[in-house]
């Protein structure tokens, strides 16, 4: 197991670098805690790292090593948690006699252990999120697990670390581009120094601000320019092992009430009725901490026999504190949708007399949907229907507009029942025609 390491005297030989003055070296314990955030759009990981370490009054000198890794050393930055105003790092040189280490100077008024803070960026660790719903036999209430996980390829190993997910987009070119601005500078090219100095700099600002509105906020969605994001923590501490996957539980709900709605849409899924699972990222659901970040979602069914059957699998946008759930679980033979056509007839015809024909008219079209429900309980049916060109439709069955070109209905259909949707629609055609819409009477 290879681990980053702030190394012991014995190995540092810094006598030269010490040239006769004062100055004592610290050796640093094993970390006291270590956090990663992962943003995957831009393969950074800002690690921050806790240790006590032990510092006399005077002058100190400080090691660290990035040997075999991905850690970018001009990103490295020491930060004292305790007793700041008493300690300063003077300067950060890196020996030209030992390369991919760096030698922290520090001065310190203060005798004993303090907390400090050691971060950095790194690369090669991503993250991946999934989630499952089982539902009981009776498809009435779900068990709700989502797992995220880790993998690092970044040559070095993380021992309890807290995970923190950075989901959406962060526009770091527009940030980069301010930095430069207030600096009174050009945008810098982006394989520049100056572009990776502001690059980290505005990553470091994106996650703190993810950070506080994560914490003040109630995991408040950043939105700024084209950046839409935020922080994802997953509870606990786990060991990051480099070379290594870990899959860890960061969502759990059970006894999740959920809605079974068919839909015929034939615009979007084709001409059979497809169920859907729907249920709230919310409170009463026993989710609703956190908004969810992308991921693939699969629905299992517990059967009788304590086995489990397959219903169905999606991927899964972001979904906010309080917005829908949507699963799409395909064609149920159990339920059925006839259309119907009836009495059809034309009238209000327009002619042109050079040379005689007609031109335009309107047909009144009489349209019958006959849904079949063959299981054992009532279900909830939706009907959504295009109509092109200059529409009028009705029905005695409540209708709404579900936009200008799209009629909606909503009705239950009873255990092993039928329900009949009758309507009429009357279209203007040709020369008649007045407007690209439907309008309901």
């Amino acid at each position: 197991m290879r681990r980053l390491l702030l190394l012991p005297a014995p190995l540092l030989l810094l006598a030269a670098l010490a040239a006769g003055k004062n100055v004592d070296l610290v050796t640093l314990p094993d970390r006291a805690s270590v956090q990663l955030t992962i943003y995957n759009s831009e393969d950074l990981t800002l690690v921050r790292e806790t240790r006590q370490i032990a510092l006399k009054r005077g002058r100190n000198q400080l090691q660290f090593s990035w040997a075999n890794t991905l850690i970018d050393p001009t990103s490295v930055e020491f930060r004292p948690l305790e007793r700041a105003d008493e300690i300063e790092l003077v300067d950060t040189r890196f020996p030209g006699s030992k390369p991919q280490h760096l030698v922290w100077t520090i001065d310190s008024r203060h005798e004993g252990q303090v907390k400090v803070e050691v971060s950095y960026f790194t690369s090669g660790i991503t993250w991946s999120m999934d989630y499952v719903a089982l539902t009981d036999a009776r498809e009435e209430s779900l068990a709700f697990r989502g797992y995220v996980r880790v993998s690092n390829g970044s040559g070095e190993e993380y021992e309890d670390a807290q995970v923190r997910l950075i989901v959406g987009r962060i526009n770091l070119v527009e940030k980069i581009a301010a930095l430069a601005q207030r600096r009174g500078l050009p945008a810098p090219a982006e394989k520049s120094e100056l572009y990776g100095e502001l690059k980290k700099q505005s990553a470091r600002a994106a996650f703190a601000e993810a950070d506080a509105r994560d914490e003040a906020a109630g995991k408040e969605i950043v939105k700024e320019g084209l950046s839409e994001y935020f922080m994802f923590t997953v509870s606990g501490t786990e060991t990051i092992r480099n070379g290594w996957s870990k899959r860890m539980e960061a969502v759990k709900a059970d006894g999740v009430k959920f809605a079974t709605v068919y839909r015929l849409r034939a615009h979007q899924y084709g001409p059979r009725p497809v169920r859907f699972f729907l249920w709230k990222n919310d409170a009463e659901s026993g989710l609703g901490g956190s908004p969810l970040p992308d991921g693939r979602l699969r629905v299992l069914r517990a059967n009788a026999d304590e086995g489990l059957s397959l219903l169905g699998e999606e991927t899964v946008s972001y979904v906010p504190i309080k917005a829908p759930i949507e699963v799409n679980l395909g064609p149920d033979d159990r339920v059925s949708c006839e259309t119907v056509a009836g009495a059809t007839r034309r009238y209000d015809f327009r002619f042109d007399h050079r040379p005689a024909r007609v031109v335009g008219w309107t047909e009144d079209a009489k349209w019958q949907d006959r849904v079949r429900n063959s299981r054992d309980r009532e279900i909830v049916f939706e009907l959504q229907r295009v109509e092109d060109g200059d529409v009028e439709h009705s029905s005695e069955m409540e209708t709404t507009l579900f936009d200008y070109r799209t009629i909606e209905t909503r009705f239950v259909v009873g255990p092993r029942g039928e329900v009949a949707y009758p309507s009429t629609v009357v279209r203007r055609m040709g020369a008649s025609q007045r407007q690209q819409r439907v309008a309901l009477r």
